[in-house]
């Protein structure tokens, strides 16, 4: 009986996955000669209605981590995240960028933001109301997180919690 209920969880799981992934490869072009998937450009506003472009940090390698102020998950993870933004801030290797999914209700700008703000977290927080979330990328859940190579071709994500080492293992994956 617990085999099939792992198997029901795991196929359930995987589903999940590939609707996303198949979202994802809608929204995205394929570059026909190896198959890289390129990301395609993007604006969202932080909460002073500053404007950041994925085009803005080509040459560097990009991570986005989608979250909510409401997700636990998401929390856990933000001291990590803020340790590893302020080594990349030093060493220039890559951005972190944060993607606050806004929906105007469950989360909002100002939840995001007093979040941010009550726990010391100065990584880059942007808005984003589904926009980049659903409509490119097709996140699953959250948190998740993605990294993008300088190019600004897709390299690899995770869906779920991650860790530090984690990410900067994607990092080093996407020179």
């Amino acid at each position: 009986m617990r085999r099939r209920t792992v198997s029901v969880f795991l196929l359930a799981f995987l589903a999940v996955l590939a609707l996303g992934w198949g979202a994802w490869t809608l929204a995205a072009s394929q570059d026909e000669e190896d198959g890289k998937i390129l990301v395609p450009d993007f604006s969202l506003m932080n909460i002073e209605n500053e404007t950041f472009r994925l085009s803005d940090y080509r040459g560097q390698i990009v991570v986005l981590n989608f979250w909510a102020s409401w997700c636990p998950p998401c929390k856990a993870e933000m001291p990590e995240f803020q340790e590893l933004h302020n080594e990349l801030v030093e060493s220039g290797d890559a951005v972190l960028l944060l993607l606050n999914q806004v929906d105007g209700w469950q989360e909002t700008a100002e939840k995001g933001a007093k979040f941010l703000e009550d726990n010391n977290l100065t990584m880059t927080n942007l808005l984003d109301d589904g926009t980049v979330g659903s409509q490119i990328f097709g996140i699953p859940g959250l948190p998740t997180t993605v990294v993008i190579d300088a190019e600004g071709y897709f390299s690899s994500y995770v869906v779920g919690s991650t860790t530090k080492a984690t990410v900067l293992r994607m990092i080093e994956d996407a020179r």
